[in-house]
């Protein structure tokens, strides 16, 4: 047996062992001390098999079959780094060294609390999740020998992995989703206890440990995310920077989930149970997320196919959802019986701007998680049973939702978070009443705009989209109230805001322009797909030409084992004449090992709008001519621009947090003084009054 499968063995052997001395609990003498030791022994242990592939990765050990799938000889430092995330089973390692990490983290930061009955409980569910994925690594065998013959050199990552992007992408994605474990499990353990024990006198450092790491997941997914989205926007056949497959869909949904409880803090207070639900569930929904991934029952450019692991996966997300639903479901029916639950303003009080802003927006992450879910778990469900009964035509009958269902939500939701920017800032600039006024107006001229669209009236202009064309205006609106008011918090015309709502400006800032950029750039007017031979000219859009200068064919030996560079200059029209704006290649690789096709796309980009050209395909006989595939995209660049901006908007928040955690663990020492001085107290009193 593989010093790695023993180290995974070992893992999950001594997390079960953690998990019932803690079950335990007092029974044992010393309990806190024998499980300590078992939460490091199983972190050491998943630290070893991450370094342990890393070794055999490194080393080119080919006789192992993953190793074999993910790298080979003449791979460079950062591709064999990649291949630690690669394949399916080294992905697998790698989360469960990640939630190993954070289990024993937060048994060292917790030390001394064990005997509090939402620590205890949060480290037996901790523990439970870590053991879930490491079994869940060890079924798929990552260090797996191959039988007979041993290869000489290994396939190597697919090529459209063997790119810069597969270094940052996937482990900035994983260590979010790890991330989300630890708030899962303190709120998860916090619906076992009654309300007054959950919320009353928090540990400090356990607070300040789910608030930091919440933080920390929120502004790891958004920066997968939206370094996935141009990863897939440079790689032809991807669908641009979004497509709604079915693996971006379900990475998505714990954003949402995420954004939607930091809204639901300040108007759910009352209810803790509903607003920590949202952690609850973001963290289900990763697990749903990476099943979706290795299941094969959807079609996904991202899917692994179906395994062992889509099963063992599929038990780990169903036990999770059932005893996270059955909780919420137990702590919220016996908090009902609590008066104090029930008092304060309602969810539907608009008498506080700010308030009504979150709560609009709050709406709209609801609605587009719940259409991003549905429009998954429903195929997925479906093409699952049709694995169990019909397996040999899981292809054939395979089902999913049409992208128009996808699109109608995501643009139903833009309303309520346009409407949501006008009401987020306390400002002089414009009373509420105002602002009712203009979000009615700049609603009724966007409506009249789509609706003369629809009828051809402007033919395709402003976009080809009608929704888009509803909400472009309200979104160029929102977007000059916003700057607005942030130039008048600047020049001291309005009270200069706290950080946090400096930050909440920039953060509705941000999603605005980004999704402004997304109604511009996604609903594209002018596309082409058209035959080239050098030193052809044509234009792809008004005032912009494309000229193919050079169609270098480097190598060909058959339709999958070929390399053309087409050199192709742009050119705009302008009133000083014919302008060459830019030159490059785009280039077009068969790859007979992966028997695919893969394309390095030109961009030409300015601030306003990108020039997107692939070579698409390619003939060599009578004439030599490429198949060029074009399109205009308006203000792409401001999908960037709004991701970079919330990101950044959330920077200060994620400071003040870090700095709350080091403060906590400062004072945990006093903190455990004083804890010990009450119960001194207690005892001296009882003994005095026996």
């Amino acid at each position: 047996m593989d010093i790695g499968t023993i180290l995974l063995i070992a893992a999950v052997a001594v997390g079960i062992l953690d998990a019932v001395v803690l079950l335990l609990g007092p029974r044992i003498e010393n309990y806190e001390s024998y499980s300590f030791i078992a939460s490091a022994i199983s972190f050491l242990a998943g630290v070893g098999a991450v370094v342990w592939l890393g070794v055999l990765i490194f080393t080119n050990q080919f006789q192992y079959d993953y190793v074999a799938q993910v790298t080979d000889i003449d791979a460079n430092i950062l591709l064999k780094i990649s291949g630690l995330w690669a394949g399916q089973s080294g992905s697998l390692v790698f989360w469960t060294f990640l939630s190993l990490t954070l289990y024993f983290g937060f048994r060292t930061l917790v030390r001394g609390y064990e005997d509090d009955k939402l620590v205890y409980r949060a480290a037996i569910i901790m523990v439970a999740e870590s053991v879930f994925i490491a079994v869940n690594a060890l079924v798929a065998r990552p260090f797996r020998l191959i039988e007979g013959s041993i290869p000489t050199d290994g396939l190597g990552l697919n090529p459209l992995l063997s790119t810069i992007w597969n270094v940052i992408h996937p482990p900035i994605i994983f260590i979010a989703y790890a991330l989300i474990l630890v708030p899962f499990s303190v709120k998860l353990a916090g619906y076992t206890l009654s309300s007054e024990e959950r919320n009353e006198d928090p540990i400090p450092v356990v607070r300040a440990y789910v608030r930091f790491s919440t933080i920390l997941a929120w502004i790891m997914l958004s920066c997968g995310i939206a370094i996935g989205g141009y990863w897939a926007y440079i790689v032809l056949g991807w669908g641009g920077y979004w497509a709604w497959d079915p693996v971006e869909t379900t990475s998505l949904i714990p954003w949402l989930l995420l954004t939607a409880y930091y809204h639901a803090r300040p108007v759910l207070n009352k209810n803790d149970v509903l607003r920590d639900s949202f952690l609850v569930m973001a963290y289900i929904t990763v697990l749903f997320a990476t099943w979706t991934t290795r299941s094969g029952v959807l079609s996904s450019v991202h899917g692994f196919g179906m395994t062992v692991v889509s099963w063992t996966m599929l038990a780990t997300l169903l036990v999770n959802f059932i005893v996270g639903v059955t909780l919420a479901l137990y702590s919220g029916f016996k908090d009902m019986e609590d008066e104090d639950h029930s008092e304060g303003p309602s969810f539907f009080d608009t008498s506080n701007a700010r308030l009504f802003s979150i709560k609009v927006a709050l709406i709209g992450l609801v609605l587009l998680a719940a259409t991003s879910t549905i429009g998954v778990v429903l195929p997925a469900t479906y093409n699952s049973g049709v694995a169990i009964f019909d397996p040999a035509n899981l292809s054939d009958n395979m089902i999913s939702i049409d992208i128009e269902f996808f699109r109608m939500g995501f643009y139903a939701a833009c309303v309520f978070f346009i409407v949501s920017a006008f009401y987020c800032m306390r400002t002089n600039i414009l009373s509420h009443r105002r602002r009712g006024f203009i979000v009615i107006a700049v609603f009724g001229v966007g409506a009249v705009i789509a609706v003369i669209s629809v009828f051809g009236g402007l033919g395709p202009l402003p976009t080809n989209y009608w929704p888009a064309n509803l909400l472009i205006l309200p979104a160029v609106a929102a977007i000059g109230f916003l700057v607005s008011a942030f130039i008048r918090q600047m020049a001291g015309k309005d009270e200069l805001g706290s950080a946090r709502q400096v930050g909440r400006l920039m953060l509705h800032l941000g999603l605005i322009i980004l999704l402004l950029g997304v109604f511009m750039s996604e609903n594209v007017i002018y596309e082409t797909n058209a035959g080239y031979r050098a030193n052809d000219m044509q234009e792809i859009a008004p005032n912009i030409l494309i000229q193919v200068t050079d169609i270098d064919l480097k190598y060909f030996n058959h339709d999958r084992d070929f390399n053309m560079i087409v050199t192709i200059t742009v050119i705009e029209n302008t009133t000083q004449g014919a302008i060459i704006v830019g030159i490059g290649n785009a280039v077009i690789t068969g790859h007979p090992d992966w028997n695919m096709v893969s394309h390095t796309v030109y961009l030409d980009s300015t601030a306003f709008r990108d020039v997107f050209i692939a070579v698409t395909g390619f003939t060599t006989f009578p004439v030599e001519q490429v198949t060029i595939h074009t399109k205009l995209l308006p203000l792409v660049s401001f999908v960037w621009i709004g991701a970079f901006l919330m990101v950044a908007a959330m920077l200060p928040m994620f400071g003040m947090e870090t700095q709350s955690l080091l403060k906590s663990l400062k004072g945990k020492n006093a903190h455990l003084y004083e804890d010990i001085e009450e119960e001194l107290e207690e005892v001296i009193s009882e003994a005095a009054g026996n």
